[in-house]
């Protein structure tokens, strides 16, 4: 056996034949294309060979003089090694052939052999080799960008599901049914906890569908739940959402928005559609109501032009609530016919005559898809009414009378009373005076209305008839970041609060401000600067405001 070196990186070749002279021919050809070759005579040196070198190609004799060629193969894959094997021989029996092809072997060629053909049996060999490394180092790639886009995908998942959290803690009388069209949903339903006792669920659907539209999702997820944790409606909560969204989301991506807020206090629940299909209502008299889309999808329009519309509707007699996400009528079946809202209906009515969930809606797509691939990420959300009216009455909580006595003033001036959170300060001594949760949201609930008044109407000194024109939402807050520009030192709110018991709790709030007149709250509940009014009069057992208006004692018990 002839030693040579081995450069890194190139084709190296075994040569394994008795004739010498034949060996010398293929070692001058090949060492003149600047090939690595190797010449070994017998089974023994050949094996020598390959526990010292990694051969490429192994070229081999079947008749040599300590045992047939075809013996090798079996050592060279014991030894890990898969070298490209081209068999020469004087036997040009078609079965011998067909045995060493079985063996591994993959080429075959009969002595004599032509110098000129096996050299193009070689480079063939070659450039299988040189394909298979590529492909195997391609298919190495692919499984690292695998693997990669799988821890990828499963660090955004889970900053996806904390994200959205609040969609495992719907309340009882919430079902949710959904099919994502991939790993990634573009709609999520979420219901952020708040201070005011009230419930809100966000039901969202982003353009598009899989990571890119859950990406979309993420910011009014955040945005949903901070302002919700602060006890803001649901008007203003859309309004800061668009605006995030407007500047933050690229030009080609928005989301349909609807949110709800179920108020246990009015036995109300409060609508905002933005962009989603038909809110639908069934009521216990068989009437199947419609609540249509008044507002753009969000991040669309420029916060200025930007406006919601709040519809409401009464608990009393409410049978089901269902909303949902477009996938759920743009669904198609073999002919490639959409379910459509009308549809839709038509099912809802049914089910709901019958005295059946509207849940069994996603069913009724599933059949109609026909066992076609979901086109579009799927939600569904019924809310049952019965099951409402009695979750979202006031638990008595088994508390205490022991007490003591709390005796809290709070006075912020100036700028202060817009830099700081003066209801979450509030709440804090509350909760942690270990006061009834119940009585804690109804303070919260009628202190927010307390400020917002004072903040807005007495000091700042904004009309509330902005708040009624849906067009001059937009003004209003532009008008009021204005007029918090301009507050002067001798702006304040006094606070005060008391109480002695766990039972009762008395408010105080006084403004600075000129003072404004108590309207007709009667009239003005479904108005957007109305309801508030009308809300703490439904808390209170007690109202009392001064001549002037800015002033204004409120009393409330615990059941």
């Amino acid at each position: 056996m002839k030693r040579m070196h081995f450069p890194p990186g190139a084709f190296s070749i075994l040569v394994v034949d008795d004739d010498t002279i034949f060996c010398e021919l293929v070692l001058a050809d090949l060492l003149s294309k600047h090939l690595t070759v190797v010449a070994c005579h017998s089974l023994a040196d050949a094996k020598e060979a390959v526990t010292r070198h990694r051969f490429d190609i192994t070229i081999i004799d079947n008749h040599l003089p300590d045992g047939d060629g075809a013996s090798l193969i079996p050592f060279l894959q014991r030894s890990g090694l898969k070298p490209y094997i081209l068999m020469v021989s004087a036997d040009e029996d078609v079965g011998s052939i067909a045995k060493s092809f079985a063996s591994g072997v993959h080429d075959y060629l009969v002595k004599p052999v032509s110098i000129n053909l096996l050299w193009e049996k070689i480079r063939n060999l070659m450039s299988f080799k040189k394909a298979n490394i590529e492909l195997a180092n391609k298919n190495r790639l692919l499984t690292q960008f695998i693997d990669e886009k799988a821890q990828e995908e499963a660090l955004a998942q889970h900053v996806y599901d904390n994200m959205a959290k609040g969609q495992y803690n719907l309340p009882d009388y919430v079902q949710v049914q959904s099919e994502p069209m991939t790993t990634f949903s573009g709609d999520i339903i979420f219901c952020p906890p708040t201070p005011t006792g009230k419930v809100q669920i966000f039901l969202a659907d982003a353009m598009g569908h899989g990571l890119a539209a859950a990406i979309c999702i993420l910011p009014l997820i955040s945005i949903a739940r901070a302002m919700a944790s602060k006890g803001k409606p649901l008007d203003e909560i859309f309004h800061e959402i668009n605006r995030k969204l407007f500047f933050e989301l690229p030009d080609d991506r928005f989301i349909a928005v609807l949110g709800l807020e179920i108020c246990p206090y009015t036995k109300t629940v409060f609508v905002i559609n933005a962009g989603l299909p038909d809110v639908l209502c069934s009521m216990e008299n068989g009437d199947l109501l419609r609540y249509k889309s008044r507002s753009m999808p969000l991040g669309i329009l420029d916060p200025e032009d930007f406006s919601v519309t709040t519809e409401q509707i009464s608990t009393e007699g409410l049978n089901q609530v269902a909303m949902f996400s477009d996938g759920l009528i743009e669904q198609t079946n073999a002919a490639g016919k959409s379910l459509t809202l009308n549809r839709l209906i038509e099912h809802a009515a049914a089910l709901a005559s019958s005295g059946k969930s509207l849940i069994d809606l996603m069913d009724i797509c599933m059949t109609h898809a026909q066992g076609r691939p979901i086109e579009d990420d799927i939600t569904l959300c019924v809310l049952s009414g019965k099951t409402l009216r009695e979750g979202v009455k006031t638990e008595v909580e088994p508390v205490s009378e022991e007490f003591g006595e709390l005796d809290y003033h709070f006075k912020v001036k100036g700028k202060a009373i817009v830099r700081m959170d003066i209801l979450s300060q509030v709440m804090f001594i509350l909760q942690n005076a270990d006061l009834p949760k119940a009585l804690c949201q109804k303070t919260f609930t009628v202190l927010a209305e307390l400020v917002n008044n004072a903040v807005d109407h007495g000091i700042l000194q904004i009309d509330s008839a902005l708040k009624n024109d849906i067009d001059g939402f937009s003004a209003y807050l532009s008008l009021r970041d204005e007029r918090i520009a301009g507050l002067q030192e001798n702006d304040q709110i006094n606070i005060h609060i008391y109480t002695n018991s766990t039972t009762f709790i008395r408010v105080t709030v006084e403004d600075s401000g000129p003072g404004f007149c108590k309207t007709d709250v009667g009239g003005q509940q479904q108005t957007l600067s109305g309801r508030g009014l009308a809300l703490m009069d439904a808390l209170c057992e007690s109202v009392e405001r001064n001549a002037k208006g800015n002033l204004t004692t409120i009393s409330i018990a615990r059941n």
